[in-house]
């Protein structure tokens, strides 16, 4: 929280690989909808995005990376301030210990994958709960979504929904959101690899 300046602020994590599958494009565009249509949140939100590069080398994912900067550089250039910019991003490998202390510290963690497996980011971020804090979101594309009942879901491509759902869940009640969080946690413990 202190690397990033992020004490009183809601957090939103991504984490996972840069990748064109991965949603995080949509991810960008459903920060700045939320920041444009819900003015509260500014100041408020801090969208953290940990991403691992991934096959530079190809044209396409290189063409990626730097769109992401740009999204990223215009959000923070349009709605942040000198105490407060809107997207960090930290786009290196990071060690497993530093992984679960951006899962412990989310308010939210957004799996928005478009077309992808069974996410094992969502599960990860469930198991680091231990606190029963947190919630996961996840896109309806998922595999993790079709696997874990009752998640919240949401459709990557509508980006108000996806704003919206962001802004809704800003507002947690922990009676709802702990019990949630605990049996997902249980689901997962139950439907391990063996």
């Amino acid at each position: 929280r202190k690397r990033f300046d992020l004490k009183g602020k809601y957090v939103v994590l991504g984490l996972d690989r840069i990748d064109y599958t991965k949603g995080v494009i949509e991810r960008l565009q459903a920060i700045e909808t939320l920041l444009e249509k819900y003015p509260t949140m500014r100041g408020k939100l801090v969208f953290l995005y940990a991403g691992s590069p991934s096959r530079l080398k190809i044209p396409s994912y290189a063409a990626l990376n730097k769109r992401m900067a740009l999204y990223e550089r215009r959000i923070n250039a349009k709605y942040g301030n000198e105490h407060w910019q809107p997207v960090v991003s930290i786009t290196q490998h990071l060690p497993y210990e530093q992984v679960l202390a951006l899962m412990r510290l989310a308010d939210v963690c957004v799996v928005s994958s478009l077309d992808d497996g069974m996410n094992l980011v969502a599960k990860e971020f469930l198991a680091a709960r231990n606190d029963e804090g947190g919630v996961l979101l996840l896109s309806e594309f998922t595999g993790a979504a079709w696997e874990l009942p009752g998640v919240k879901t949401f459709n990557p491509y509508d980006t108000d929904e996806f704003s919206r759902r962001l802004f809704e869940l800003s507002q947690p009640d922990p009676s709802k959101t702990r019990p949630e969080i605990r049996r997902l946690r249980r689901h997962v413990r139950a439907n391990n690899i063996f």
